[in-house]
């Protein structure tokens, strides 16, 4: 009887794993579905990943584009002032020349 017994467990435990039940069936599909999921999540987090590199490249040279803009404006902002020095430098020379002009000739005048 124990024998008996015995077999049929045995029996019963090699049909159970030889042949899939409806719980193995419910459960390979809940395995690929939960497979499926993973393989989404892993692709949404690798192409948010990409999407956040290209912002940051886009930040990036948007940054160093405003970096270039504003030394250009401070060179044209110094190129200017040297031009406006210079003119000024220039009008107060031909000033100090009309001065002295105006001086030699007062003497001269006077003589």
């Amino acid at each position: 009887m124990k024998l008996i017994l015995l077999v049929l467990l045995l029996g019963a435990a090699v049909c159970s794993i030889a042949s899939p039940s409806r719980y193995w069936d419910d459960w390979h599909a809940q395995a690929r579905y939960a497979r499926e999921r993973a393989r989404e999540a892993r692709e949404d987090a690798r192409r948010a990943a990409l999407e956040a590199r290209r912002e940051a490249r886009q930040a990036t040279q948007e940054a160093r584009e405003r970096v270039r803009q504003a030394r250009r404006e401070a060179f044209a902002s110094r190129m200017e002032m040297e031009r406006e020095k210079r003119q000024f430098l220039r009008e107060m020379q031909e000033h100090r020349r009309e001065v002295e002009r105006d001086i030699r000739q007062a003497f001269r005048d006077r003589d």
